[in-house]
């Protein structure tokens, strides 16, 4: 019975199933390819840190083999974006639980409810990522037989069983963290609350003060600003210039661009009532979206240090590459996914504008121009920090014309084709308000 219920429940929200099954066949095929290429990687010499000074960290990062230093960090990401696809999917789940638990269904019942769901998803996704990695592995031997390597990508037993200790690693988790849902929603649904709701502490004492605050947005601005000046001086450390830029733009976005927002609407809001809504929605957007656009930014800017700043060999190289597209592409996704969360409970506002006497053509325009607004933002983040990261390393001579065209695209395209999807999506949501 439990069976089949799960089963239509995947049948009725067949687009959010789909993404779910897209983000973990992409990362299937990533990591399976990965290992492959990491233990390919792995014959040149060792450097280990003796004394943890920075001097022989320095020279891990520019000589260390790169499988071993992109190793957590590629798992590390991959993991963070298949959680945030698994609480896209289960908390579009919250109503079906609250409707199952008010008709008597115990808190074992809900659990298979969704672990049925996210299982089968899995099942699909996962052999079929395995397929497309070893597929892909012929490709990209045909690309380091045309760049003259002498080295053939294979599938290594060893590579294996680390991808089966990460896949199995990773389902556990979310296995955990669904089971983790479906016990939360008997004490949070019904009551009515909100799972997600958190309260900010107010400040005490001189860090309250206005000048206090004056030069700490000061800081976030030139944090913001820093990496920019880093980047056309040629110094290096992308990857330590992004995380400053990370922090004061942080702050910048909290404290500045978005009380800025608000007094904007509070000013003009009533000249144009379409701008003055989208601007309030997209502030939400921004506040409960920032961090996986973080996330991006330190993601691509990890992966360039590690191509511009090191002599790598052929599969080192195409490694690395490979690895930046893969996770722009699973980073996009998840912007996708932590913003529809938060879209799936915005029928409630629209429903509202409807019952004011909003006409349905006005909803519409506030919802492209919301989206338009937040994706501009975005790609205007991606393009000041990521592109002019790529277009320094072109003027030092650290990179082609053509690979920054290549990793420039895999970034704007991803954010591009999500931002449409986004759009399909929203669309469902104002046809049920």
């Amino acid at each position: 019975m439990i069976f089949k219920e799960a089963l239509r429940s995947l049948r009725n929200s067949m687009s959010k199933a789909v993404f779910f099954a897209l983000t973990f066949y992409i990362t299937t095929a990533l990591l399976f390819v990965y290992f492959n290429m990491a233990e390919a990687a792995s014959t040149g010499p060792e450097v280990y840190v003796t004394n943890n000074n920075l001097a022989d960290i320095i020279e891990l990062l520019s000589k260390g083999n790169i499988s071993n230093l992109m190793m957590v960090f590629v798992v590390v990401m991959c993991a963070i974006d298949l959680f945030f696809c698994n609480d896209f999917f289960v908390k579009n789940k919250a109503k079906e639980l609250a409707v199952r638990l008010i008709c008597g269904a115990t808190y074992i019942q809900m659990a298979m409810y969704l672990l049925i769901q996210t299982v089968l998803l899995m099942l699909v996704s996962i052999p079929f990522g395995i397929g497309t990695g070893y597929l892909m592995l012929g490709g990209l031997n045909a690309i380091l037989a045309k760049s003259g390597a002498d080295i053939v990508v294979g599938i290594s037993s060893f590579a294996m069983v680390e991808f089966w200790m990460v896949m199995l690693f990773v389902i556990s988790v979310i296995t955990l963290l669904n089971c983790s849902f479906a016990y939360k929603s008997g004490a949070v649904l019904l009551s009515g609350g909100n799972i997600a709701a958190m309260k900010k502490q107010g400040g005490y004492g001189v860090t309250n003060t206005k000048i206090f605050q004056l030069l700490l947005n000061l800081a976030g601005i030139i944090a913001a600003l820093f990496p920019l000046y880093g980047f056309f001086k040629g110094s290096g450390g992308l990857a330590i210039m992004a995380l400053i830029g990370c922090v004061g733009l942080d702050r910048t976005i909290n404290y500045v661009l978005l009380p800025a927002l608000t007094a904007y609407n509070r000013k003009r809001g009533t000249a144009d009532t379409v701008k003055a809504a989208a601007n309030g929605f997209v502030r939400r957007d921004v506040q409960f979206s920032k961090i996986t656009v973080y996330l991006l930014i330190a993601d691509l800017m990890v992966m360039m240090s590690m191509l511009f700043a090191r002599e790598n060999s052929p599969v080192e190289k195409l490694l690395i590459i490979f690895s930046y597209i893969a996770i722009a592409i699973l980073q996009s996704l998840t912007i996708m996914f932590r913003l529809e969360t938060d879209l799936s409970s915005r029928g409630k506002e629209y429903a509202i504008l409807s019952q004011i006497g909003t006409e349905t053509g006005m909803r519409h325009k506030i919802m492209h121009t919301e989206l338009r607004r937040y994706y501009l933002f975005v790609l205007l983040l991606v393009v000041i920090y990521v592109g002019m990261a790529l277009v320094s390393a072109a003027f030092t001579g650290g990179a082609t014309i053509g690979e920054v065209s290549l990793l420039g695209a895999s970034v704007i395209i991803p954010l591009i084709a999500v931002w449409l999807i986004t759009v399909l999506y929203y669309q469902t949501i104002l046809k049920k308000a």
